[in-house]
């Protein structure tokens, strides 16, 4: 069975779409087939991965919500190998009002059925951008998925703020897909100097204990150069922080899951950490940027 997950937060700006980007790169070079379903209307991850302009493709995820006919492969090759891409479209905000339409009795399994008759990978990663908001479309990515990952940005005390909105959302989710689970929850835009930024670490990590990630994602200026050259920030450079950032959510995400890197681990970097007083400086490096 394919491994789908949803990223979502229903706050703008916290980091999902850079997650999602970042994240199908690091999980290609550990060695597994990548698909990535831009639910965003924004469609802001398919302008990073795509190599086509959103309004030049034929299939989109709006086409494949409002098509009947079950394609078996919609979706195109991006910058990165081994990730595919099933594109984000501003005709999303007109999926959400053709649902109830679509299927009136069960509006939420709409994706969950069009990904089910697709010809998807036994251990391929599906990751799923959410929109910033809790509308049809999350619900649709939540029934359709295993698990969630929640990046929360550590930058602003306002982070927690509304999150039982989305934890009652993923209880409801749960009716239709008891299988539904919280993977991890994500730190972002990281920057250790910062006293708001280790006081609302703390806290998060106070409230979600270990389903906080070990990983943290800093504020970095290669994350922020890579978004505006339309790059994932490995293509940029795969020895910054944010690279390594990114492998090492990828890793710790076949963890948890109890997967293992499959075969030769592709453009990782080949020196690794540079001991503990690197590690120790994490969230301090290149931090003039921002994780998206």
């Amino acid at each position: 069975m394919p491994h789908i997950i949803s990223v979502v937060n229903q706050k703008g700006g916290v980091g999902k779409t850079t997650t999602v980007v970042n994240l199908s790169a690091a999980l290609s070079r550990l060695g597994y087939a990548v698909l990535v379903v831009d639910l965003d209307p924004q469609a802001n991850a398919s302008r990073t991965l795509g190599l086509m302009d959103p309004y030049e493709v034929k299939s989109t995820v709006a086409t494949v919500m409002l098509d009947r006919s079950d394609q078996v492969a919609p979706w195109y090759e991006t910058i990165e190998e081994n990730v595919q891409l099933l594109y984000g479209h501003v005709q999303l905000t007109k999926v959400e009002r053709e649902l109830l339409r679509i299927s009136m009795t069960m509006p939420a399994l709409v994706l969950r059925k069009r990904l089910s008759r697709m010809a998807l990978g036994e251990d391929q990663f599906v990751l799923l951008d959410c929109p910033p908001s809790l509308s049809l479309l999350t619900v649709n990515a939540l029934v359709a998925s295993d698990s969630v990952i929640v990046p929360m940005e550590s930058g602003s005390k306002y982070s927690l703020d509304g999150y039982e909105d989305l934890e009652e959302l993923i209880r409801d989710a749960r009716d239709i897909n008891p299988v539904l689970d919280i993977l991890g929850v994500l730190i972002t835009k990281h920057d250790g100097r910062k006293n708001v930024c280790k006081a609302m670490k703390a806290a998060i990590e106070r409230r979600f204990r270990e389903k906080v990630f070990l990983t943290t994602i800093v504020s970095a200026a290669k994350i922020q150069e890579a978004e505006t050259l339309k790059k994932t920030v490995f293509q940029v450079d795969r020895q910054s922080t944010g690279a390594r950032d990114f492998m090492e959510l990828g890793r710790e995400i076949l963890e948890r899951l109890k997967l293992q890197p499959i075969g030769m681990q592709r453009d990782t970097d080949e020196s690794g950490l540079q001991g503990q007083e690197e590690k120790e400086l994490k969230g301090t490096e290149e931090s003039h940027g921002e994780a998206g």
